[in-house]
Parts: C-alpha cells; sequence; structure tokens
C-alpha cells in the first residue's frame, strides 16, 4: 500500500520554469491526503516556489526544496545538508574563471544569492519560478554557513557547457546533478532527494515498498530506483526512464495526475 507519494515539479507536472499547473492536480491531491496519504513536493525548486505552485492546499503537503537538501512541513524545517564554504566558494570560483559563460548562484533554506539583478537568470529565478532572490555584489564574500545548494546556469547548454571541467573536478567531492538544460546544481556529497525521503521514511517508519515517486531528470534518479513504485513521464530523458519500474504520459497530458487518481 502506497502510503507516501513524492514527486518532481518541473518536466514531470509543469513546463520548466512556470507556476502554471492543471487545477485538477490540488483535488486529486488533497483527496490524497484525506486518505491519510503523505505528499511531498520534492525538487529542485526553492521552497517558496513550491508553496506558490501548491497554494490552495500548501498546508496539507510536505516539502523537500533544492534537490534534496532541505525537508520541511509547511511551517517548520525539519532538516537541511548545507555545504561547507570552502566547497562552494571553490566551485563559485572555477565559475567565474573557466566558465564565463555561464551564471551561477548560492541558496539558502529561504533564499537565493545571485550577482547580477538583471541578468536572465535572476528574472527568471524571480518571476518565473517565484524564487525569494537577493542581490549580492561579490558571491566569494558572502558570510553564510546555510548554503545548501549552489547551481550553474546556462541558458541553453548547462550540462555541455561543465562536462569538460567543472563535472571532472568535482563528481568525487560534491553530489552534482544536471536539472534540465539550464541547470547544474551542486549538493553536500551524498545529499540528494532519496537521501530527504529516507529521513521522511525513518521519521514516519515507512519502507522503501510504501513509496511512490515521479521524475524526468537525473537528479530524479536515486528515488525512482529506490522506491517501490516509480514513474518516469514519456517526456524523460532516457536513462531516467531506465531507472523507474513505470512510465505515464508527458507533462504536458498530466500523466501524473491520471496514475494519482488510480491511487483512489
Amino acid at each position: 500500500m502506497i502510503k507516501l507519494i513524492a514527486t518532481d515539479i518541473d518536466g514531470t507536472l509543469v513546463k520548466d520554469g512556470t507556476l502554471m499547473i492543471n487545477p485538477e492536480y490540488m483535488t486529486v491531491i488533497e483527496q490524497l491526503t484525506q486518505k491519510g496519504i503523505l505528499f511531498v513536493v520534492c525538487s529542485g525548486r526553492q521552497f517558496s516556489s513550491e508553496k506558490k505552485l501548491f497554494a490552495s492546499i500548501k498546508d496539507k503537503l510536505l516539502y523537500i526544496s533544492d534537490g534534496g537538501t532541505v525537508v520541511r512541513t509547511p511551517n517548520e524545517i525539519l532538516k537541511t545538508y548545507p555545504m561547507s564554504d570552502e566547497l562552494w566558494k571553490n566551485m563559485y570560483q572555477m565559475v567565474k574563471e573557466k566558465l564565463p559563460s555561464c551564471d551561477c548562484f548560492a541558496a539558502t533554506p529561504d533564499y537565493c544569492f545571485a550577482e547580477d539583478g538583471g541578468s536572465q537568470m535572476f528574472h527568471w529565478l524571480r518571476d518565473s519560478y517565484g524564487f525569494e532572490m537577493k542581490e549580492i555584489d561579490d558571491l566569494s564574500k558572502l558570510e553564510s554557513k546555510d548554503i545548501i545548494k549552489f547551481t550553474i546556469y546556462h541558458p541553453t547548454a548547462c550540462e555541455e557547457m561543465c562536462t569538460p571541467l567543472f563535472i571532472p573536478s568535482w563528481k568525487e567531492k560534491a553530489q552534482l546533478a544536471v536539472a534540465g538544460k539550464e541547470w547544474v546544481d551542486c549538493n553536500a556529497l551524498g545529499v540528494s532527494k532519496w537521501t530527504a525521503i529516507s529521513f521522511l521514511m525513518e521519521k514516519y517508519q515507512l519502507n522503501a515498498d510504501e513509496i511512490c515517486c515521479f521524475g524526468d531528470n537525473l537528479n530524479d534518479i536515486e528515488m525512482l530506483k529506490n522506491a517501490g513504485t516509480s514513474y518516469a513521464v514519456s517526456n524523460a530523458r532516457p536513462e531516467v526512464i531506465e531507472a523507474a519500474k513505470s512510465t505515464c504520459a508527458p507533462y504536458w497530458e498530466s500523466g501524473v495526475l491520471e496514475v494519482l487518481k488510480s491511487f483512489l
């Protein structure tokens, strides 16, 4: 019996970088929670963006944000997995020196910090994703013990830009995950969406056979492999489809919604 459902957002429920979602999701998800099923929004997005997308039912959900680095109820943080200053600041220096065509930001559980408030990345995160953004002159001078994610951005080819040097340099020191063609997310080593789901499994005394996950991209692979029930949307990358137990229709056909209805 499924007792916890966790789903990615971008490319799985909605088009990347939008707050537009089929409103029927809200009705069905609320019905699932009334049956006692825990419903977890599990995304690379910031918490504020997740809440805005699910505004009408936001108080009925659990939240895994920033690629698995923060676990929350609607009212409190249950767990964070921060990065060391040395790790993310060294990553930042490499981006500035070796990837000048890329942008980047550093995230805390509640805010994202970026250097250019007029940039394409800054506006997209704030205006389309609904992130809480703060501009800072120099990221390397940011003093915070709460950085949970460092992300690199390129409008069309982030994975390709990062593959020759950045990914080989850091793959043994951090958890790197491609999250769409625009993003490469960097977490503390060993921290993924499945790490956060595992925390919830322990908290609520659940096993993998009671978990169902949905996703579309490389940062979803671990949870799709480990959950007892999992679906990749058919628009997912081939290696993601291979990792999942099953597939469903693409996000533009509300494929996840049809599977959720079956649990009712």
